[in-house]
Formats: C-alpha cells, structure tokens, sequence
C-alpha cells in the first residue's frame, strides 16, 4: 500500500490570503471596548470566503458556518451579547491602560490568524471544504495543530506592529474598503520577510494532513461522515 501523497501547500505571502487575518489580529489595537471585538469579529467572519473567492470557488453557507465556530447561531449570539459587554467593557479599559499588553494580546491574535488564513487556504486545495463533514474535520484538525504550535510567525507578527506606528487607524479604514500608506507599508514588509517561514509552513500543512485523517477516521467510526 502506498502512501498518501498531498499537493504542496502555497506558502507564498499573498495579502488577498492574509489580509483580513492581519486586520483582525490588528484589531486588538483599537482603543475602544467593543469596537474592538466587532472590527476582529467582522474580519475574521469573512476570511474563509474571501480566500475562497481568490482561489475561485464558493464556499457552501454550512460549510462558512462550521468554519466560523462551528456553527454558532445568530440567537445565542444574541443572548450572551449583554453579558460579553459587560465583560469586555471591564476586561478592555483596563487593559488599555496598558497598551504594552495590547500589543502583546494583537501580536497573538495577528499570528493565529496567519495560521488559520494558511489553513483554511490549504483546506480548500486539499478539498476538504466541500461539505460539513469535511468542514468540521478541517476546522478540530486545525485546531488540534494550533494547540500544540510554537509558531515562528510571531516574532514577525511583534515586528509588524512594533515597527508601524497609527495601525488602528488603518484597521478602522480597511473595513470601510480604504487602505492607507500604513497598509502599504505592512503589505511590503511581510511579503518581503515572509519566505523565510516557507520550511515551518510546510511542515504545519503536513501536520495538519495528519489530524485530518485522524479526524475523519474517528467520525467515520461514529457514523458522521456522509
């Protein structure tokens, strides 16, 4: 029998893959509670039909669903917002208090982000985004490897934002369709640094070929997949 064979992954910077994870990332830069959240919750709700589009295809509404958050409905979103404002409005004044933890909270954020933008790219070469099934395998695969990641992309991620000055504002832009020099300039920057995490990238995708299948073994031994 032999081995599986998977299509090299596309680890070249493309800003039409990972510009919304950048932006959502950013967004823990904003100094406003819960403009925050809803500028990070609008970027990344849209990244995998955006990356879609660019690679020509059109994801299935469940499959968008499953992807963001497994299926987490508009109702319950509805109900727990009283609650999440309070939470926030306590948990972000204090931490823009201390803006040095911001920067920390967006350096995480802009580096998950990457991670998720790369998979759910290569998700969609792999096929595995062509039902719910498959969406909800891809999307623990993905997060089985990112548990367990120690990222390089991260220090890229600190150096981005330590290095470009007024990044919220250019967030606060972007989702209003403007990009400014501040976007220019982050644009320019990783697509000139990012070939050195062509070997990391390489391995997270065959990392994540290994939870996939393993995923999709356990659901067919209980009956899910279709």
């Amino acid at each position: 029998m032999t081995a599986e064979t998977h299509p090299q992954p596309h680890t070249g910077f493309d800003w039409s893959i990972y510009g919304d994870a950048t932006f959502a990332g950013l967004s823990a830069l904003i100094p406003v509670p819960l403009a925050d959240w809803a500028s990070e919750e609008f970027f990344r709700r849209r990244m995998p039909s955006v990356i879609a589009e660019h690679r020509g295809r059109k994801l299935p509404s469940e499959v968008v669903e499953e992807l963001n958050e497994g299926g987490r409905g508009v109702l319950t979103t509805c109900l727990t917002l009283p609650f999440k404002f309070v939470y926030e409005l306590i948990t972000r004044l204090s931490r823009k208090l201390l803006y040095f933890l911001a920067v920390k909270e967006a350096t995480d954020k802009v580096s998950g982000y990457w991670h998720r933008a790369f998979l759910i790219d290569y998700m969609l070469q792999q096929g595995h985004l062509q039902d719910k099934a498959q969406a909800r395998a891809a999307r623990q695969a993905q997060a089985q490897v990112l548990n367990r990641t120690h990222s390089p992309l991260r220090q890229l991620a600190h150096r981005l934002i330590s290095d470009t000055r007024h990044l919220s504002q250019s967030v606060r832009r972007a989702r209003q369709g403007e990009e400014d020099e501040q976007v220019q300039q982050a644009r320019s920057y990783l697509r000139e640094r990012w070939d050195e995490f062509d070997d990391y990238l390489v391995k997270l995708a065959a990392d994540y070929d290994r939870a996939y299948q393993w995923v999709r073994s356990q659901q067919q031994q209980q009956g899910v997949a279709a």
